[in-house]
């Protein structure tokens, strides 16, 4: 009877929460994220089609550029599920998913945002380079946030 209480009274309670894990989640994502959309773009250059005037090294960064994009948000909400659920708890896959890809949405929207502002005089012109760290982090942010808040202890195996 005092097992049965204390299993429905873990089972309403969330997994304790660490800045370590929260790190691993988000390094997780981008590891995960970057192979992905590397090994994406390896994928395609591979595929055949016309490449008119690549050849060699640009033939291959034009396939990772069209690719990765496409790859990483996604693939970096996989690599935050596949860290997060490591030990007693778990979260939703769809949610850290779909979160994943949803923040190649937001930086797109940010992106433009702050572009449009390259006609107003008092605000200098910002690179494109100056986006690297911002497109790298924002999916694996926006998974690790997803699978945080529906993180639960997992079920135990049943007999």
């Amino acid at each position: 009877m005092d097992e049965s209480i204390n299993a429905e009274k873990k089972k309403r309670q969330k997994p304790p929460l660490t800045r370590r894990r929260i790190a691993a989640e988000i390094l997780g994502g981008v590891a995960v994220g970057f192979a992905a959309g590397l090994l994406g773009g390896f994928v395609f250059l591979m595929m055949p089609y016309d490449r008119g005037c690549f050849n060699g090294v640009l033939a291959l960064a034009a396939a990772i550029v069209s690719v990765f994009p496409m790859v990483y948000g996604v693939a970096s909400g996989v690599g935050v599920y596949l860290v997060g659920k490591r030990g007693e708890q778990t979260g939703s896959f769809l949610w850290t998913l779909g979160c994943g890809f949803a923040g190649w949405f937001v930086i797109i929207g940010m992106r433009r945002l702050v572009h449009s502002f390259y006609w107003s005089y008092w605000l200098p012109s910002i690179p494109d380079w100056a986006f690297v760290p911002l497109v790298l982090l924002t999916p694996p942010l926006l998974a690790t946030i997803a699978f945080n808040l529906t993180r639960r202890y997992k079920e135990p195996p049943s007999s």
